[in-house]
């Protein structure tokens, strides 16, 4: 299986983008015409203030004949012409203020419409969410009792109520993201501890495909300021997109280490796939990047992974990169400040 060049959509989506640029472009237009509208207006009322100027320097008690012309002429004291350019250029600055502001405040109402839209949505889903998710985990426990603890499918009830506590912690986590703030957990959370946690959770994954998913970390613990529920949502974006992307046989490893200074601490996913393709492999973070039509390993792509591992990572201070890619495979690079020290 070759991986997906950068920036290829499905129709769909491409029909979408297409709609989004046009909606822009209009929009674009629409406050270009309305600036250069203002300015005409400021302009015109700056000449009128000027005639008016002129008007009143031209009454016949401000006109002086001289005799050496024969013609009456306007005399303009340089206060005066000081004066009413000062008073002009303030009035002119003022109002064109005003206009930004009022076309400025018009412009960004459908971002604000856009933005409390998102704000709903993610909370009505959350809300919804949390209903079945409830329900499931009432009914997992309710199997559990009645096979016993020592029954084998005790076991893997027990390990379905985890994964429904995780995907509950997820979706509190999305509600969170909403504000766009740090994700700054009461403690530190050990990157090494919840890197072994998401490997042993995808083993099933991978093993399905044929592909072999192993943690390299150190015995020490890693801490990072960053809650578990987002951290753990990068880590599974990264080892899930290895995954996808490699061939039956290969293998993903998902390491953990402490950068060279001392104060930051590293995440690396490396699968031994066929590597990027296209010109610019850095496009994978942007959203939709690598959404496609045809189904990857049984599911549709939506190009999304990647560009929520980026907006995680910068939003605690750290980063994303591509360290390496070729025929050899692609690892992927996140960097994450370190807790300090208590």
């Amino acid at each position: 299986m070759s991986r997906r060049a950068p920036g290829h959509a499905g129709p769909g989506r491409a029909r979408a983008a297409d709609s989004d640029e046009a909606a822009l472009r209009r929009a674009a237009l629409k406050v270009g015409l309305q600036i250069a509208g203002a300015v005409a207006v400021v302009v015109a009322l700056l000449i009128a203030a000027a005639a008016v100027f002129l008007w009143v320097k031209s009454q016949p008690a401000e006109i002086a004949a001289h005799e050496a012309h024969s013609t009456p002429q306007i005399l303009l004291d340089t206060v005066d012409v000081l004066g009413a350019l000062v008073v002009g250029g303030v009035l002119g600055i003022a109002l064109a203020g005003v206009t930004g502001v009022l076309i400025a405040k018009q412009a960004v109402h459908p971002l604000g419409e856009s933005l409390a839209l998102q704000r709903r949505f993610v909370a009505d889903a959350s809300h919804e969410l949390r209903t079945p998710l409830t329900v499931l985990s009432a009914r997992i426990q309710l199997a559990q009792r009645r096979l016993g603890p020592d029954s084998e499918a005790a076991g893997v009830l027990t390990e379905l109520r985890a994964d429904s506590a995780k995907l509950a912690d997820v979706i509190e986590d999305l509600l969170h993201s909403v504000s766009g703030g740090p994700d700054t957990p009461d403690e530190p959370t050990d990157l090494t501890a919840l890197a072994r946690d998401v490997v042993a959770d995808l083993a099933l994954v991978a093993g399905e495909a044929g592909i072999g998913l192993t943690a390299e970390a150190p015995e020490s613990p890693v801490p990072v300021p960053v809650a578990p529920a987002p951290l753990r949502r990068v880590i599974v974006a990264l080892a899930d997109n290895a995954i996808k992307y490699t061939p039956s046989g290969g293998s993903v490893t998902v390491g953990v280490a402490t950068g060279s200074g001392g104060t930051t601490a590293l995440l690396t996913v490396a699968d031994t796939g066929p590597g990027i393709a296209g010109p610019a492999p850095e496009r994978v973070f942007e959203r939709h990047a690598g959404a496609g039509s045809d189904l990857l390993g049984g599911r549709r792509s939506y190009g999304l992974g990647l560009a929520l591992v980026r907006d995680i990572a910068v939003r605690n201070g750290g980063s994303v990169r591509i360290a390496e890619t070729g025929e050899g495979g692609t690892t992927m690079e996140v960097t994450l400040p370190l807790a300090a020290p208590e």
